[in-house]
């Protein structure tokens, strides 16, 4: 497993951070008013945050939604999220559950990269590498704290451990209570960049606080960085122009 990560034609962990746009609407009608709005924003990738669409359970529903996704972007490579309660998102789902959807998503053909949360344990997550790369999509480990910012080594122990399971990306996301919050959570990127560069990481420091670390992620190793074209999906998420501007001024 190599420190980029090639989906399409983008490559993560090379050159500036890549710039991910939610979709966040809650039906279908939301979701083609979304894509519209894609047109007049910079960016790479788009990440469909499933959890807040209203039919996401019913699966003709969300493989419609997902064709209508697929066949709009083109070659835009789409991210597939269920953010569960587990890690603050929308939807209350077990594991079992969790797993049968993801793996729906996985085997339709129509994704290039899933989510998985660390939460939901080592054997969840291994056995969603493993469809998930028989069919040719990526992984994106998650964890995400939304109260506070853990101390360094918690952070790197939970991106290895995305690593060790086989995930494709590693990603971490965390509350920061103060300045310093920020600077563990930048410290820790570093460390994954300088010591553990087996894999693509996604790092952010939320909110108004966190937003610094939204647009530095070349420096301190953040592959990719969300950025808005309507409603946010995240406390701190600057909107996609803005964003694109920062990284271009900060370009290395």
């Amino acid at each position: 497993m190599g420190s980029t990560v090639r989906i399409r034609n983008l490559t993560l962990g090379e050159g500036r951070p890549k710039i991910c746009v939610p979709l966040t609407a809650p039906d279908l009608a939301g979701l083609k008013a979304a894509v519209d709005g894609l047109k007049s924003a910079p960016f790479d990738f788009v990440e469909w945050r499933a959890d807040l669409y209203e039919k996401i359970l019913d699966q003709g529903s969300r493989l419609s939604a997902l064709s209508f996704l697929r066949d709009s972007l083109g070659g835009v490579p789409i991210l597939f999220t269920l953010r569960t309660n587990v890690e603050m998102g929308r939807l209350t789902i077990d594991t079992s559950d969790y797993l049968t959807l993801n793996l729906s998503i996985v085997e339709s053909g129509l994704v290039d990269l899933v989510d998985v949360e660390l939460s939901r344990g080592d054997e969840a997550v291994k056995a969603l590498v493993k469809a998930a790369h028989k069919a040719g999509v990526k992984v994106v480990g998650s964890r995400h704290d939304f109260t506070a910012t853990p101390d360094r080594e918690t952070i790197l122990d939970s991106l290895c451990r995305m690593q060790t399971l086989g995930c494709d990306v590693a990603k971490f996301a965390a509350m920061p209570q103060d300045a310093r919050d920020v600077l563990t959570l930048l410290d820790a990127t570093l460390r994954m960049k300088e010591e553990h560069a087996g894999t693509p990481v996604i790092t952010m420091s939320m909110g108004r606080l966190g937003a610094a670390s939204r647009i530095c992620g070349e420096l301190f190793g953040s592959c990719a960085t969300f950025g808005t074209a309507g409603d946010a999906s995240a406390p701190g998420q600057l909107p996609a122009a803005l964003l694109s501007g920062f990284l271009d001024a900060l370009s290395l």
